[in-house]
């Protein structure tokens, strides 16, 4: 059945203020940069609240143990093959930041917070979000673009790239297995090589 005008619309709504204008209070600094997990937890909840208004449950979104071993066959060797690339750049140009006044528990919110909600939000949401508007077909570069620009708050290009590359990348994979669990695993474990190697 054919997406109404109106869902449609919640859809496009949704996406400006969601995913948008928050990015774009902390890039005029409205909202300072500092709070910007915290602006990531608000955002994340907001949206679970809609899911849950919508009586969408987890395992529509991607929160399922079905596929996950042929999910995580999938996407481990790719993950690794990024996890290579990194560790090779980092030792051939050097670090590009300086992330050693990180403290342990910056990885562990990352880990625990921060990866998966991002996962949820530009993967698991976002794609139910396009299928019910019947934006399916545009699922994969409008999500690549949205995360990509999530992270303009950083004022970096490499990181806009890295990203856009990444999110597309996972983004393929989710329409394929729309297994979470799998894409956060590799959001994880590229995340905190990154970060740790000072790419990102």
């Amino acid at each position: 059945m054919a997406a109404s005008v109106n869902e449609k619309n919640k859809a496009i709504l949704i996406i400006g203020l969601l995913y948008i204008f928050p990015v774009v209070l902390l890039l005029i600094r409205y909202i300072p940069f500092t709070y910007r997990f915290i602006l990531l937890g608000i955002v994340t909840t907001l949206v679970i609240l809609s899911a849950i208004f919508k009586n969408v449950n987890l395992q529509q979104l991607g929160f399922s143990y079905n596929n996950l071993e042929p999910a995580l066959r999938d996407i481990l060797p790719t993950t690794l093959g990024f996890i290579i690339l990194i560790i090779l750049f980092c030792f051939l140009k050097g670090t590009r930041v300086d992330n050693s006044d990180l403290q342990w528990y910056f990885y562990l919110l990352f880990i625990l917070l921060s990866a998966p909600f991002q996962e949820f939000l530009y993967r698991g949401y976002l794609y139910h979000l396009f299928s019910q508007a019947g934006f399916s077909q545009y699922f994969l570069v409008v999500s690549s673009i949205l995360y990509s620009f999530g992270h303009a708050i950083y004022w970096d290009l490499a990181t806009l790239v890295f990203t856009l590359i990444i999110g597309f990348v996972w983004g393929y994979h989710y329409t394929r297995f729309r297994n979470l669990y799998s894409v956060i695993l590799s959001h994880i474990l590229l995340g905190v090589v990154a970060i740790s190697t000072g790419l990102l």
